[in-house]
């Protein structure tokens, strides 16, 4: 195994164990709401009732669908204002950037030999390139980038970023975070969203792989690899030991969710679903 492999192993390892903090947060919140519902159950001048009533299978059920669609409708348009919020910021920031206002001869070779349109040189000395636009996705790059890149990897960056837009990559990624950040309970979804972009930079780099080869891919890799994906847009950075494996033809981590991730989050919509229930008999019987 090279070494660049091994950094992927590494940081695979430190993300399992991130995320596993992470869902024992969640898990420990969750049994808290839990233990705080019952206590105030507890308070309930018609206590007896309040209990007799969580015990019967039809009550429960009744009030599942009285508390749990509410939650589900809730839970969906705060995850569309979520997307809404993201995007727009990234489009604020965006139309914020400094326009270069002299396409470099370079970017545009570039642009004819690739067949890439739709590129919007910025003026900024550092390196930076990335694909932003929810409908209508657009290609950045800054003139650092121009200049610090030779032909075949500047051909590579906008290979790689076409490929983000033509999945719509930008939307994408807003959606399944958002999804992440409102169904917080789920860690299953959040698995899902970081892997998805793990797999969306990889099948971009094959589809520059395709074309130009593996030594001008692993060269923009080695100049551009730190690179940090803003919310709401699809850098050419991030994830670079699963990307410089794949370069080499080494085996990529198996990167399949555990049973305890999938029970984690079973256990976390149960959870939210009972904290629902109680606080709706609850608030029922207290009115």
């Amino acid at each position: 195994m090279s070494c660049h492999a091994t950094s992927a192993s590494v940081c695979a390892g430190l993300l399992a164990v991130s995320e596993q903090r992470r869902q024992r947060a969640v898990l420990a919140g969750l049994s808290l709401g839990i233990l705080t519902c019952f206590g105030g159950l507890l308070l309930c001048p018609h206590r007896a009732e309040c209990f007799g009533a969580l015990t019967q299978l039809d009550a429960r059920v009744a009030a599942g669908i009285g508390i749990g669609l509410p939650l589900a409708i809730a839970s969906v348009f705060a995850w569309m204002g979520r997307i809404v919020w993201v995007l727009t910021r990234a489009s604020v920031r965006t139309r914020a950037l400094p326009i270069s206002g002299h396409m470099p001869d370079a970017l545009r070779v570039a642009m004819a030999r690739t067949g890439v349109n739709c590129v919007t040189c910025l003026a900024a000395d550092s390196p930076a390139a990335f694909c932003a636009g929810a409908f209508r996705p657009r290609l950045f790059v800054s003139d650092g980038l121009v200049r610090r890149l030779g032909p075949d990897e500047l051909d590579v960056v906008l290979l790689h970023e076409r490929e983000h837009a033509r999945r719509y990559e930008p939307l994408v990624r807003a959606a399944l975070d958002s999804a992440a950040q409102v169904l917080f309970y789920v860690p299953l979804i959040r698995w899902f969203s970081r892997h998805h972009v793990e797999d969306s930079e990889l099948h971009a780099d094959r589809a520059a792989l395709e074309r130009k080869g593996p030594h001008p891919v692993a060269a923009a890799l080695w100049a551009l690899g730190d690179i940090a994906a803003a919310q709401g847009s699809a850098a050419f950075g991030g994830v670079a030991g699963l990307r410089v494996a794949q370069v080499l033809g080494d085996p990529l981590p198996a990167r399949t969710p555990g049973l305890s991730l999938v029970a984690i989050s079973g256990m976390g919509v149960y959870f939210a679903l009972q904290a629902a229930s109680c606080l709706g008999q609850a608030g029922q019987h207290l009115v």
